[in-house]
């Protein structure tokens, strides 16, 4: 076979490959596939702190996605995984002493490029209580979707990020469980 021959046969499949990689548009992370269900040890009882006593969380540090580049976590879909991921733990609720939540997205470590993608989060924590900060910390977290999980890198990309903000949540509430009085 001949390069010419060799080019025109390869020719259609570099076009149709290079449109593919123009369609591919970055989406933003969703908050519901952010959301840690119930989990076995990290769910609030009575006599816990915290248990249905959290009445308002908030979200800074997240980002909008801008379709042309890669996608982010924004605030309010920060918020709501974390919101909805306590109430499924029990910790929403007027029952105890009111307890706020903080949470601020302080970097979302992402590649640039690969077939098997890892995201790092990195989000600080702040509950107060009565004007009183009874946790602040920083929890690390990562998430990864493999090639086998979506075909388009951006697809993966948001994938990874959603699973390592669900990881971040379920660090958050094993550490607060430990360490919150």
């Amino acid at each position: 076979m001949s390069l010419s021959s060799l080019s025109r046969r390869l020719a259609p499949v570099v076009a149709v490959t290079a449109l593919m990689g123009l369609a591919a548009c970055a989406t933003p992370s969703r908050p519901e596939a952010m959301i840690l269900t119930a989990t076995d040890g990290l769910v609030a009882a009575p006599g816990d702190v915290g248990y249905h006593s959290v009445r308002s969380v908030t979200a800074v540090g997240g980002s909008e996605t801008d379709p042309m580049w890669a996608s982010q976590v924004s605030n309010e879909a920060l918020q709501t995984a974390v919101q909805e991921s306590l109430a499924a733990a029990g910790y929403i609720g007027e029952e105890g002493r009111p307890l706020t939540v903080q949470v601020a997205l302080m970097g979302l470590d992402q590649p640039a490029m690969g077939f098997d993608m890892t995201v790092t989060s990195r989000v600080r924590y702040t509950v107060s209580r009565d004007g009183q900060t009874i946790f602040n910390e920083t929890i690390q977290a990562s998430g990864t979707a493999k090639m086998g999980d979506a075909f388009a890198g951006v697809e993966r990309l948001r994938m990874a990020n959603e699973k390592s903000i669900q990881e971040n949540i379920k660090a958050f509430l094993t550490s607060f469980r430990a360490g919150a009085r």
